[in-house]
């Protein structure tokens, strides 16, 4: 929204979590973008537009039926909060004009759902990340992981607490680093930021040399965007990822390596025993990352809100500039 704002686009926010709405459904606005909500005011606005002619899209970018149980969300998406989470969604995507999916996993979760437009865009990275940079970390290397609070399950699943260990043993020059989780690891060389402000993602990543990106095997992850290591990439820096879901087809050309399971240790060792190589990724990345800014790909959202706006009988404003409202929830 950000960037189509910054495209001419008029934008307003509506209505937010806790805070409810926020402004009158204006008439005028030609579109009504819902992100990731689904309450039932939401709803009741969805309807109110539909019922003005407003075009009406929705888009989320996470199989929330699919939620680990120990993820912060959980609650909200088990049991009865969850039969009642999985109705307001079906109702939402029933009513859009459009739904937006970030990959073909949730693409396909909103048909079963009744959708009858979807469209996969994938998601991608501010463009403050574009000028974003840190001072350099002399002969010490930062390899860091950006770990929101529904990678719980990934840490539990997979074997990284005993491989980093092993890996800080081994390499004196060597630190980990995890925003969000933690690994638990009591190592003078780890360290763990439970909490970085979004709009300081980018100046906080640039300080890692390798990005670190694991995913556990199970249907949330499959159904991910490739947004993480995107955001690595476009600020430079050589990234490692699991061979799951959305980094499946990925690899060198965009700057990075896919790791197993078991192989952190050698795949994280090889990029500091050869630092020539982290050089050579690290350039590819830069080069792939900056196609991945949203300035580069906003016209995805421009063509496909122009095109929801004709098939309901609208005409966008020349030069395919309309007004849009947005209820959404924020990273």
């Amino acid at each position: 929204m950000i960037a189509l704002g910054e495209r001419g686009h008029d934008i307003c926010q509506l209505w937010e979590p806790r805070t409810g709405i926020r402004g009158e459904l204006a008439r005028g606005n030609e579109v009504l973008h819902i992100h990731r909500v689904h309450e039932d005011d939401v709803i009741q606005i969805a309807r109110a537009a539909k019922q003005q002619g407003i075009t009406l899209i929705y888009d989320n970018d996470d199989d929330m039926r699919a939620v680990a149980r120990n993820n912060e969300a959980a609650l909200d998406y088990r049991g009865f909060a969850g039969e009642r989470a999985l109705r307001q969604i079906k109702r939402l995507v029933q009513l859009a004009d459009l739904s937006i999916a970030a990959s073909p996993v949730i693409g396909q979760r909103f048909r079963e759902y009744g959708a009858e437009h979807v469209l996969v865009i994938e998601n991608y990275c501010p463009d403050a990340a574009l000028g974003a940079s840190a001072p350099s970390n002399g002969d010490t290397v930062v390899a860091g992981w950006l770990a929101g609070n529904e990678h719980h399950v990934d840490i539990e699943r997979l074997p990284l607490r005993e491989q980093f260990e092993r890996l800080l043993d081994a390499y004196p020059q060597l630190v980990i680093e995890t925003i969000g989780c933690s690994l638990g690891m009591r190592h003078e060389r780890y360290r763990h930021d439970p909490h970085v402000d979004f709009l300081e993602l980018s100046p906080k990543l640039a300080q890692f040399d390798i990005g670190l990106a694991p995913i556990a095997d199970i249907p949330f992850n499959h159904a991910r965007s490739s947004i993480k290591v995107k955001e690595y990439a476009i600020l430079g820096k050589p990234w490692l990822a699991s061979p799951v879901g959305p980094y499946m087809s990925l690899g060198e050309r965009e700057g990075g390596r896919l790791v197993a399971d078991h192989e952190w240790v050698a795949a994280v060792g090889r990029l500091l025993d050869k630092p020539r190589e982290r050089r050579k990724l690290a350039r590819r990345a830069r080069t792939w990352g900056r196609t991945q800014a949203m300035s580069a790909n906003a016209k995805l959202w421009e063509d496909a809100i122009a095109h929801a706006i004709v098939r309901t009988g609208g005409r966008p404003r020349p030069p395919g500039m309309p007004r849009q409202m947005m209820v959404a929830r924020t990273r």
